[in-house]
């Protein structure tokens, strides 16, 4: 008798497992951007253009990085089930919302620090909070740079004051920029929640901050008012207090490298759950292409900036809403759109 179905089913089992740690990456406003196919002995990574953000980001950078993030993710927990993988980027140039396929086998049991970071996925959120001024110990900052470069991307700490300054005067200047714009303000309210909200994606206000109340008129002000300065004062004042800033850059600017900067980021961000690091974006001034320009200086001649970081120690992030594995997986037949 046969146990090939039985296998296929546990396989099956295994990959949704998988995927609900893979859906636990970041992405900006919380939109969720994926979508996953599950196969016999497979799994493909797509973008949900659905949730594109055609203000904030309209080439799909930022899209694509928070999907990066999610395969890397998804290649940890693979490795900490027992699993190897080969992972295809970008496999079909007809299919541009086919972002990856991994096909998966099985492989040694995971290591203590594959299953350290594995454990992270979980426990990781942004943390929004001011961070103390403990030095990050430069071993623990190679560390870091290192996970990166595991991904083929570049991670600058910024060392010196000036570039320290140089920085936190770019972000807020997009802050003046992006929050002067109607279209930015309504994208951005169109993914605002309130505490109480049932929705399972965008930003809760709890998770920046704000009380029950606030978080009810939230999207309202957002809409409607200029928080530019307030907004750039804000920043500043956390940045300026965070004893690590760091950027995240590439060699190109194509699709492939915003794939590769999202698994570059997430290994970054589990090795820094692991090293109890406090981790939140600094991305404002990225995602306006006069000030990117600048950025990429800060990172030195090759270097294309893909996201800016503070990091140091401070609170844990709360949590924001996820929505269910059920809902980022299609049921068709493997290359359908």
């Amino acid at each position: 008798m046969s146990h090939e179905p039985d296998r296929r089913t546990q396989l099956t089992q295994d990959l949704q497992r998988v995927v609900a740690l893979a859906v636990l990456a970041p992405s900006s406003h919380n939109a969720q951007p994926w979508r996953f196919h599950i196969g016999g002995g497979f799994v493909e990574l797509r973008a949900d253009r659905l949730r594109a953000l055609p203000v904030v980001d309209p080439d799909d950078r930022e899209l694509t990085i928070a999907c990066g993030c999610a395969l890397l993710n998804l290649r940890v927990a693979l490795r900490a089930e027992g699993f190897d993988s080969v992972v295809t980027r970008l496999p079909s140039p007809s299919e541009r919302s086919l972002l990856a396929r991994v096909d998966v086998r099985p492989g040694s049991p995971p290591t203590a620090d594959e299953r350290r970071l594995c454990e992270a996925i979980v426990t990781r959120h942004t943390a929004f909070a001011p961070y103390s001024t403990v030095t990050v110990a430069d071993e623990i900052v190679a560390r870091l740079g290192n996970d990166a470069a595991l991904e083929g991307v570049r991670f600058h700490a910024l060392g010196s004051e000036a570039q320290r300054v140089a920085l936190v005067s770019l972000v807020m200047e997009a802050d003046h920029r992006q929050w002067s714009d109607p279209r930015f303000r309504r994208e951005l309210a169109e993914w605002t929640r309130s505490n109480d909200s049932d929705a399972r994606d965008g930003v809760p206000g709890n998770a920046v901050g704000l009380d029950n109340v606030a978080s009810h008129l939230a999207r309202f002000t957002t809409r409607v008012l200029d928080k530019g300065t307030n907004t750039a004062l804000h920043d500043r004042d956390l940045a300026d207090a965070s004893p690590l800033l760091a950027v995240l850059a590439t060699s190109g600017d194509t699709p492939l490298d915003w794939l590769c900067a999202g698994e570059g980021l997430g290994r970054v961000l589990l090795r820094a759950e692991v090293e109890g690091l406090a981790v939140a974006f600094l991305n404002p001034p990225v995602e306006v292409p006069e000030l990117r320009t600048e950025v990429d200086r800060l990172c030195g001649e090759g270097s294309t900036s893909q996201i800016a970081l503070r990091i140091g120690y401070g609170p844990a992030g709360i949590g924001t809403p996820r929505r269910p594995v059920a809902d980022v997986l299609d049921d068709g037949p493997a290359g359908s759109a």
